[in-house]
């Protein structure tokens, strides 16, 4: 959404108030989360000022500062968490200047989605009523508007009172339906079919979209089918949306149309909204810079204003915004489990040949290391104890061994893809070559005997080497899910048999969801999902199957299949209790940064080598063809992490008497983790299992090479009309340092937008 757009020419300069508060800011994580919506969120909080806990934008501009806490929130981080280094939090930065950011009626609005988001009381935040600030600002300036009734403002509000779980005024949503314009859109000023070119008359995408959520938002769908039908007229040929039309696309416009199709219940990835074969979100993720900021077109480089406003549209959350977290979780946490969890698997490498000791017959512990490590910004071939071979070249060494089943040479592809090398010349091998080989050869459209696991990884893999799985292999998935809208280890349809692991499982619905959403295939979204949503524990965690406690592996596997279809872990509908997918996972994180399955002592490679991508927030194949993961030779290093950060105690809503206050966002507090010891060297063969613990598959794919026996081993478990001020970020600080009072320089404004 556009707070403040601004062409100017050169001499860009940044008010500063006459206190004087220089922008800091704060280090960039070194790691980078995979997910474009997490990653975006970091970018943000590497902009964030460590003196004041804001993000950088114009004065009397709160917006960025909102949008990042609402943001955060969404996707599961706790907007009172996030700091630069050990500054003030953005929350700490929204109190300090809370008259200001509430001064008029859409201003208060986006402050009370703030505030809601992170769990604090919109009736009582920084000694103001802020819904008491909205509501008195409505009619003072027009009938039925909130303060001057332009778009932007009357959205804004009627979005703050939803989320403050107050009803808008009805003679305010007839105000947007009335100005709506004969071509089914609204324009900045909200007023119906302006004529005067100085008014910003014409129906533009934003103004559109943000009182398309404010009406869907307080109920009033009456608008959806006229404006939608606009909307699509504004679609370029990138998939992408302009600000109005013919411009090009910016990725504030599309996020934010992104946000009002699903808030009218449609999909923004359906044909409908699919343009020369691209769709709004996939255009929204190839225009995502190196760090995860977006650059408005015709800026040189990202910026966290047009970035701000980006995160909502990746996670298809419309305004007002919901989400579920842990108290004190951020994206540092969240890096910080991921590491701690590759280091603990770096502990456990042989320096001998570079795989993992006391894992025997399978190669999976090497494949999944090597492709967690690169999505956590690691290089694999650099993935080695001291001297000793590298995992990449334990793998190349045993290349026709690992190969050798359909379902592992799926994985070792998706693992020498990972390292960035060659899959039709590894190991002396064609490994796509020889993984088609196996497509048929024992049950037709299956890849060898068409188990789910090794059916799913064959065609993850060969969609990961870029090569198209056949669509017989698809058809083979789809037409052997369960009637509950599960799948089961075998892929037996509706199979009865006790001894063939007949029941539905959520290791292995989640791994062929995870290949058939990666195939382009979403047919069985629904009811999968459906399905695993029974499944979930009341720790957020989920089991194996039904009547079983949860365990890291499948809500590591169930949390990528949520994210592989397109959903949002961290929203109110992965929620119970007001624990996720996310939060269980890092909970069940033992003190040396490895797993414990249930009923075992103590960490283990097997349980904890599948983790990393549930904490990475990333479906099976990994996309690394779309941006650059890691730097090469990029290593662990040292077997010692730095400490996780401190977060501060999180403040707990409340509602006054009489008032019923359902905060979209639940702040709940994480569980301690249990008091394991690490392991600190290569585990005795007592320590670490061979096989998963009974009659709960993880991690291991074809790792049993009979029939599964319930008994001994079991099966295993994937962006105004104008740009925001066109200067490198550099240039913006150092203007800062020079301006000398609140005075706003630049030669040629050519345009000027406030919302």
């Amino acid at each position: 959404m556009k707070r403040s757009r601004k062409i100017l020419g050169a001499g860009i300069a940044l008010c500063v108030a006459a206190a004087g508060v220089q922008l800091v800011v704060g280090a960039r994580p070194a790691r980078t989360q995979v997910d474009p919506a997490s990653r975006a969120i970091q970018y943000l909080q590497s902009q964030q000022s460590a003196l004041s806990g804001g993000i950088p934008s114009s004065p009397g501009s709160y917006g960025p500062s909102e949008m990042f806490a609402i943001s955060a929130a969404a996707a599961g981080y706790d907007p009172n968490a996030l700091h630069a280094g050990t500054g003030p939090s953005v929350m700490d930065y929204l109190v300090a200047n809370a008259v200001d950011a509430s001064s008029t009626g859409g201003k208060a609005g986006e402050l009370i989605q703030a505030v809601v988001a992170a769990g604090r009381d919109p009736h009582a935040f920084a000694g103001l009523d802020l819904v008491s600030r909205v509501q008195t600002s409505f009619g003072t300036i027009i009938s039925g508007g909130y303060g001057d009734g332009q778009a932007f403002n009357q959205a804004l509000a009627i979005q703050g009172l939803v989320a403050a779980g107050v009803t808008p005024a009805t003679q305010a949503l007839d105000f947007l339906v009335k100005n709506q314009d004969s071509d089914g859109g609204w324009n900045y000023l909200d007023k119906k079919d302006d004529t005067n070119p100085a008014d910003f008359a014409t129906s533009d995408t934003n103004s559109t979209a943000m009182v398309l959520m404010a009406l869907n938002a307080a109920g009033n769908h009456s608008r959806d089918a006229t404006a939608l039908a606009w909307l699509h007229t504004q679609q370029n040929s990138d998939g992408g949306f302009p600000y109005q039309a013919g411009s090009g696309s910016d990725p504030d416009s599309t996020a934010l149309v992104v946000q009002a199709i699903v808030a009218t219940g449609a999909d923004p990835g359906a044909a409908t909204w699919t343009k020369g074969g691209h769709t709004p979100l996939a255009e929204l993720i190839a225009t995502q810079g190196a760090a995860g900021g977006y650059t408005f077109p015709g800026n040189p480089a990202p910026d966290a204003f047009t970035t701000s406003q980006v995160p909502l549209g990746l996670l298809l959350q419309p305004l007002p915004a919901s989400g579920t977290y842990a108290g004190g979780f951020s994206p540092a946490a969240e890096a910080h489990a991921t590491l701690q969890t590759l280091l603990y698997l770096q502990t456990q490498q042989s320096p001998t040949d570079g795989s993992f000791t006391g894992i025997t017959a399978t190669y999976d512990p090497s494949e999944l290391y090597a492709i967690g490590a690169a999505a956590a910004g690691y290089d694999p071939k650099a993935l080695r104890v001291g001297a000793g071979p590298s995992v990449m070249d334990f793998l190349g060494a045993h290349a026709a061994a690992a190969c050798s089943k359909p379902g592992q040479c799926g994985r070792l592809i998706q693992a020498v893809v990972a390292a960035r090398l060659n899959p039709r010349a590894f190991g002396g091998m064609d490994l796509v070559a020889t993984l088609q080989g196996f497509f048929g050869t024992i049950v037709s459209g299956g890849y060898g005997d068409g188990q789910d696991f090794g059916q799913t990884l064959a065609i993850q893999g060969l969609i990961a080497a870029g090569a198209t799985p056949p669509s017989t292999a698809l058809d083979f998935l789809v037409q052997r899910q369960d009637s509950d809208g599960g799948w089961n280890y075998l892929d037996k349809k509706d199979d009865t048999n006790p001894a063939d692991f007949a029941a539905s499982d959520t290791n292995s619905t989640a791994m062929a969801l995870m290949a058939l959403d990666a195939a382009g295939n979403h047919s069985r979204d629904a009811s999968a999902l459906a399905w695993l949503h029974k499944q979930q524990q009341p720790d957020g965690g989920f089991p194996y199957q039904s009547g079983s406690g949860s365990d890291p592996d499948s809500t590591a596997l169930v949390l990528q299949a949520i994210i592989g279809s397109g959903g949002n872990p961290a929203s109110a509908t992965w929620s119970v209790g007001g624990h996720t997918a996310i939060s269980a996972l890092a909970a069940m994180q033992a003190a040396g940064g490895g797993y414990i399955f249930p009923g075992n002592p103590t960490p283990d490679v097997f349980t904890t080598v599948q983790v990393p991508f549930g904490l990475e927030r990333v479906a099976f194949p990994v996309p690394f063809e779309q941006h650059s993961f890691y730097q090469p030779g990029a290593t662990l290093g040292s077997t010692t992490a730095t400490p996780p950060p401190t977060p501060p105690p999180s403040p707990v809503a409340s509602s006054p008497a009489g008032v019923v206050t359902p905060p979209p966002v639940v702040v709940h507090q994480a569980a301690a983790t249990p008091p394991v010891e690490a392991a600190t060297a290569q585990p005795s063969a007592a320590a670490v299992p061979t096989s998963p613990p009974v009659a709960t598959p993880t991690s291991s794919a074809e790792a049993v090479t009979a029939a599964p026996s319930p008994s001994s081993a079991v099966p295993p478990i994937g962006k105004v009309p104008a740009p925001q001020p066109g200067a490198p970020l550099l240039l913006i600080y150092l203007s800062v340092a020079l301006a000398a009072a609140g005075v706003i320089t630049g030669a040629g404004v050519l345009l000027a937008r406030r919302r």
